[in-house]
């Protein structure tokens, strides 16, 4: 994808942050690596659109770890489904640029704001997950590149058994979890067998500089009540 103009540079949690701009939209980028575009609007959406054939009943409660560009929160709150979405995003400045420039969709989430629908947190979201018990229906965490390709190392945490079991537990009887992933990781989709009931895989492609990339969703039910 290429880009023409970068419009802010920041120093961030985590690191240096820069957003930019080019043909296709708005990137991010961390520290010089690629977090994501609006080229990716496909398979954001595709993250939390994965959990809804999967978990039943309405007024549903969502968390959304990873604002990125703001897909997924409209995705979440174009769901009639949906009673409340709570973002947790670990950088302050992603949600200062998503309000400034998000267009339709940033008036939409200040929209949901106002009418007690959503709020936009800057927090992390493991640290958000860590003692909750039975607090979603849905968690849908697109925090970093996938578990094999972080750019954020203490991201580690959410992806290993004792993250994952966290995850589990925060969710509600029926609910789902959706893990975002840059390519397929044979070893991590068994991790989440060790803990789920219900392990699904979707691929979700984006066109990107006229190329088709595929990325993969990890979609885990969470069928009892433990």
């Amino acid at each position: 994808m290429a880009f023409s103009e970068e419009i802010e540079r920041v120093r961030g949690v985590s690191g240096e942050l820069a957003l930019r701009r080019g043909t296709a939209g708005f990137e991010i980028v961390a520290n010089g690596v690629f977090l994501v575009s609006a080229a990716n609007a496909a398979s954001s959406r595709a993250l939390v659109g994965a959990a809804w054939p999967r978990v039943a009943g309405d007024s549903l409660d969502v968390l959304i770890g990873g604002l990125g560009i703001g897909d997924a929160l409209d995705e979440a709150l174009g769901c009639p489904r949906v009673a409340f979405v709570t973002v947790a995003e670990l950088e302050p400045a992603v949600i200062a640029w998503f309000r400034r420039y998000g267009g339709a969709a940033a008036r939409r989430a200040a929209d949901a704001e106002r009418a007690g629908r959503a709020r936009l947190l800057a927090a992390d979201v493991a640290d958000l997950i860590d003692g909750a018990r039975g607090m979603w229906d849905v968690v849908a965490l697109d925090t970093d590149n996938g578990p094999e390709w972080l750019v954020r190392g203490e991201n580690a945490r959410l992806y290993a058994s004792t993250g994952l079991c966290t995850v589990r537990t925060a969710l509600r009887p029926g609910g789902v979890a959706a893990f975002w992933s840059a390519e397929e990781c044979a070893g991590f989709e068994g991790d989440l067998w060790d803990v789920f009931d219900e392990v699904h895989k979707v691929t979700a492609t984006d066109m990107v500089d006229g190329r088709s990339l595929s990325s993969v969703i990890y979609v885990a039910v969470k069928t009892g009540d433990a």
